[in-house]
């Protein structure tokens, strides 16, 4: 079993050391762990801008160098894996792909958390937004998506359907855009991940939700887990019932990622 999709305390809003995910890890018996915390917003003029968002700038080369400190360590015990979760914009697509081609990272999952690199914090409140406000935002996730797939730094599609989950009419007009993504992930190689996270945030099903799961396995989209894990204990939270969910649907094996390329485990 593994888990791609974790965080600690650098990103200012998970609880606990790199340490005590590892041993959270290994406790649950897990054999591979990636560490994903969020990554610094490269292109502010700021080191640290929101730091209960993500690590700053200067933390960066840090964050890197403990973990591969602690895979010498816990070699033997347990596989770590680089990695990093990542926003995606187009105004900084470039900058972010070379930043990361600096460090000695297994992968990046790309997620989309706000559209737009000038409205951290200041997304669009989508309870009170008009019909054009909207369209006009689903247009920009789609667009971030697909960005996402084709940039060529991106090895995962991070929670691909949380963007304002808890809006019906979000879930409504995301879903023409939702098989012309996952064809673009069949055919890149960028492969999805089953995120657990949903349900400690009141959802009642993955992200993305299992019919998108379903539409992934028809196109032949490579498939992953993470937890989003942001405490110690939900370390590999639901990894046995997605691995369940996924044989049922069809799956034959999932995907991991080292060195930026994809290695297949079985279920």
């Amino acid at each position: 079993m593994f888990d791609l999709h974790t965080h600690h305390e650098r990103c200012g809003h998970a609880v606990g050391s790199l340490e005590d995910y590892i041993e959270s890890a290994i406790a649950n018996g897990l054999r591979v762990l990636g560490i994903t915390d969020h990554s610094p917003y490269f292109f502010a003029k700021e080191d640290h801008p929101y730091p209960r968002l993500a690590m700053a700038k200067s933390e960066f080369p840090k964050y890197v160098e403990e973990i591969m400190l602690l895979k010498k360590k816990y070699e033997g015990r347990i596989e770590l894996l680089v990695g990093i979760e990542s926003d995606v914009f187009k105004e900084y697509a470039d900058l972010y792909g070379e930043v990361y081609t600096r460090f000695p990272l297994d992968y990046v999952i790309g997620s989309i958390h706000f559209t737009s690199p000038f409205a951290i914090m200041r997304g669009l409140n989508w309870k009170a937004a008009s019909d054009e406000e909207r369209r006009s935002e689903i247009e920009r996730v789609a667009e971030l998506l697909h960005l996402s797939v084709r940039c060529g730094w991106v090895n995962i599609i991070g929670h691909m359907d949380r963007f304002n989950r808890g809006y019906p009419s979000f879930r409504q007009s995301i879903a023409p855009y939702l098989d012309s993504t996952l064809k673009m992930l069949a055919e890149s190689g960028v492969a999805m991940e089953v995120n657990t996270g949903g349900f400690r945030k009141g959802s009642e099903d993955y992200y993305p939700s299992l019919d998108v799961v379903e539409r992934a396995h028809y196109y032949g989209v490579d498939i992953t887990f993470g937890s989003d894990a942001h405490h110690p204990d939900r370390v590999g939270d639901g990894g046995e019932t997605v691995r369940a969910m996924l044989k049922n649907i069809g799956y034959k094996q999932w995907v991991i990622f080292k060195q930026r390329k994809p290695v297949y485990l079985d279920l």
